[in-house]
């Protein structure tokens, strides 16, 4: 079974329009940082676009029809796909991990950021230059992140991944795809003393000092699939089988067909577990599966 999701879009102080120019998707303004394709998260959650399940929510999808799900053992969907679109630097942040973030009643928040295009001499911070707690923290309190944070060229086609813990910011000229956890806890370091609606964003410096990996320098460019598998596809001579607990796709270039159904670029949907499927044409997809 294939079903389709109707995403959520974010605005946000840091973001564009390139999810319309690029994908064509509906922003409520040029200010949409984040399309939320994928989520059954309280803050914005997902809702089946067409078919016999249309307009339901994701969570009720997965708790009254887990079978399509292959009967995952999670209470609730376990993670959150969106596309983000960074005209301005994101916030020097970092998120907790399964066991931190127990107490607040969420799952932690691991990642995986696909690059999809960034425009001339665009960076990305990932990681730091302190080995030790008593260095980063002279470094936070002085206010010196130019010289704590890791920060290099990245590209299209780059891929990282970002585990709980690691000091990070998307930075501005960035498209990217993301599939993390489904958690919206984020700890803010430094956000440029920026404004937003008059006031500037608040920060979290003393939970993210709690949470923060230290050392931690080197980037990490494979995928650790502890808590989702996630792959690029764009060979489709042979027929595909979904994962035990299904396949999540989001379409980054071309049009075609999935069975009958048509295929866009900037379509996220579902096929559910183990089923027999077909993708015709000339797309460029991203895979993306559960783990337990």
């Amino acid at each position: 079974m294939v079903i389709f999701f109707e995403p959520v879009f974010k605005e946000t102080v840091w973001g564009g329009k390139k999810l319309q120019t690029v994908f064509g998707l509906p922003i409520p303004s040029n200010s949409t940082g984040e399309c939320w394709g994928i989520s059954a998260h309280p803050h914005g959650e997902t809702t089946v676009s067409r078919g016999p399940y249309k307009d339901w929510p994701l969570s009720r999808l997965f708790a009254q029809k887990r079978h399509l799900f292959g009967h995952h053992p999670a209470e609730t969907f376990p993670i959150l796909v969106k596309l983000i679109d960074a005209q301005a630097d994101l916030s020097i942040q970092v998120h907790p991990d399964d066991a931190q973030a127990k107490a607040l009643g969420s799952f932690g928040k691991s990642e995986c950021w696909y690059i999809l295009d960034t425009e001339q001499n665009t960076e990305i911070v990932i990681g730091h230059h302190a080995e030790t707690h008593e260095a980063f923290k002279r470094m936070v309190d002085a206010g010196d992140y130019q010289a704590l944070v890791n920060r290099f060229p990245v590209h299209s086609d780059d891929f990282f991944y970002i585990p709980a813990g690691t000091l990070h910011a998307i930075c501005a000229g960035t498209l990217l795809l993301e599939v993390q956890q489904s958690s919206d806890i984020t700890y803010r370091f430094y956000d440029y003393d920026r404004l937003e609606n008059g006031k500037k964003r608040p920060l979290h410096v003393e939970a993210a000092m709690s949470v923060v990996t230290i050392p931690d320098q080197t980037p990490i460019r494979e995928h650790h699939d502890t808590y989702f598998g996630f792959e690029i596809v764009s060979n489709y001579d042979h027929p595909f089988k979904a994962h035990p607990y299904g396949d999540f796709l989001v379409v980054l270039e071309g049009e075609g067909l999935i069975e009958s159904e048509r295929l866009k670029k900037g379509d996220f949907l579902f096929v559910s577990a183990e089923s027999n499927y077909t993708i015709d044409g000339p797309i460029r997809l991203a895979r993306i599966t559960l783990r337990s």
